[in-house]
């Protein structure tokens, strides 16, 4: 559920901090989610199920927290560290959750668990995310929309094609005739959005730690 406000509504908040170019920036997530997903072998070993998926939950509370922080003042920094944690939000979790399904499930319904896992985790879970994101980011749009359009207006018009756009993701700039209290009474309200799933994720970090054991380890061990 958490993991859904970011999916929905990270691209038009990091165009409010001034990102130039917000679906370049996010693609920085992808390329960190390939690089953890190559050492998601390793980690299992290392760290087991349990540890992983904690790391993953763990990993969403600190992107938002980054998120939440850094839209007051625009820092970028902490923007950017929130994108490139995407690879251990996503592995870390969704990844070790289907490796973890695989191995404790019977050789005749493992089809079937993974398909029931896919089916509460990326759709009921993220239509309940959706649907909460939304309401949440409700109080935010009319003024996201507001800022969104100045620093449209502040910025010259011009067409770019992909390479170009790509070499753009790093480029964060507020155009100097943006209204200061609308940027400022907007970031407030991008903080407000990101702290809630920042505390969902706490919560469920913490029903998670307590409720969940690696019952296959125990098997082994006897």
């Amino acid at each position: 559920i958490p993991l859904a406000y970011y999916y929905s509504n990270a691209s038009p908040f990091l165009a409010n901090m001034g990102f130039e170019q917000p679906a370049s920036a996010m693609s920085i997530g992808q390329m960190s989610e390939i690089f953890f997903m190559l050492l998601i072998p390793f980690f299992f070993r290392k760290l087991g199920v349990k540890w992983m998926i904690m790391i993953g939950m763990m990993a969403w509370v600190l992107r938002y927290i980054l998120f939440a922080l850094g839209a007051p003042d625009q820092v970028a920094w902490m923007l950017f560290a929130g994108i490139a944690l995407h690879g251990i939000c996503y592995d870390f979790f969704f990844v070790t959750g289907f490796m973890y399904a695989d191995r404790i499930a019977p050789k005749n319904i493992k089809g079937q668990v993974q398909s029931m896992l896919v089916f509460f985790t990326q759709g009921v879970g993220m239509f309940i995310g959706f649907k909460a994101a939304a309401a949440k980011l409700a109080p935010v749009k009319p003024t996201s929309d507001s800022l969104g359009s100045a620093i449209a207006a502040g910025r010259p018009e011009e067409k770019i094609g992909f390479f170009e756009q790509f070499g753009q993701m790093f480029s964060v700039t507020m155009p100097s005739g943006v209204d200061s209290e609308l940027l400022s009474s907007t970031s407030d309200l991008w903080k407000d959005y990101w702290m809630l799933p920042a505390y969902m994720a706490v919560a469920i970090a913490g029903i998670f730690f307590v409720g969940f054991w690696d019952k296959s380890k125990d098997d082994s061990e006897e």
